[in-house]
C-alpha cells in the first residue's frame, strides 16, 4: 500500500511540474530537515503550513491595527513554549520569517513595532499561481515519502491536502499535535522587514540571522 501511494505521488508530481518551476532536491531537503529539526513533532499538515507561509506570507491583507493589537494582547495571555525559536526563516528561499510573540513578552520588541511589521508584510503579493504552488508542494510530499521520513498521519494528510488543493483552497492550520507540543504564537514578517527592523532589536550585538 505504501509503495502504491508513493507511486501515486510521483505520477501526480510528473503531471503538474511540466509547466511549473521545479524546486531542487537540495532546496527541498533543506526545507524539510530545517523544519523537522526545529519542530520534530511536526506532521505533514504542519510542513504544508510552513511551506504555504514561505510562499504567500500572511494569509490575507491586514489593515485594522486595533484588531491586530487586540489579537496580540489576547495571545500574550496564553501559555508559551519557551523552547520555540524567537524567529524562524521559512521556506526554500527565506522570503518570510515567523516571529515568536515571546519577543514582545520578554521586552525585546515593542508590540506596536511587530504589529506594524506584520501588517506591512501582509501586503506582499506572491507571483506564484495555485498550480505552480501545488506542483512544488507535491515535490515536497514526494521527497518525504520516497525518503521514508516518518510523520504521523502522513497518508491521510497527503490525501486531504490534495483534495483541498484540487478545490482551489490552500489555507490550512497547524495540527492538534503541533499545537499541543509547541503552543505556537507568532506573526509572519517579510525577511526584508525583519532584517531591517526586528533583527537589530533581537540580536543587537551580533546582527546575525536567527538560525533556521
Amino acid at each position: 500500500m505504501k509503495r502504491i501511494f508513493i507511486t501515486f505521488l510521483l505520477i501526480a508530481l510528473s503531471i503538474t511540474t511540466l509547466t511549473a518551476q521545479s524546486l531542487t532536491n537540495a532546496q527541498i531537503k533543506t526545507f524539510v530537515e530545517s523544519n523537522l529539526k526545529a519542530f520534530p513533532e511536526s506532521t505533514l499538515q504542519d510542513l504544508y503550513k510552513s511551506f504555504f507561509q514561505s510562499v504567500f506570507g500572511p494569509e490575507h491583507l491586514v489593515t485594522d491595527s486595533a484588531k491586530v493589537l487586540g489579537y496580540i494582547n489576547h495571545e500574550l495571555q496564553q501559555e508559551f513554549n519557551t523552547s520555540y525559536p524567537e524567529a524562524q526563516y521559512l521556506g526554500v528561499d527565506s522570503t518570510f520569517v515567523r516571529v515568536n510573540l515571546s519577543v514582545i513578552k520578554n521586552g525585546t520588541v515593542p508590540k506596536q513595532v511587530l504589529a506594524g511589521c506584520f501588517m506591512r508584510s501582509s501586503q506582499y503579493k506572491s507571483g506564484i499561481g495555485i498550480e505552480s504552488f501545488r506542483a512544488q508542494w507535491r515535490q515536497v510530499a514526494s521527497h518525504i515519502a520516497a525518503n521514508g521520513i516518518r510523520l504521523n498521519n502522513f497518508r491521510n494528510d497527503s490525501l486531504y491536502i490534495e483534495n483541498m488543493l484540487s478545490q482551489g483552497r490552500y489555507v490550512w492550520v497547524h495540527s492538534p499535535q503541533y499545537k499541543a507540543v509547541y503552543k505556537p504564537h507568532y506573526r509572519i514578517v517579510s525577511t526584508a522587514i525583519y532584517n531591517a527592523e526586528l533583527l537589530p532589536l533581537i540580536n543587537p550585538k551580533t546582527g546575525r540571522r536567527t538560525k533556521k
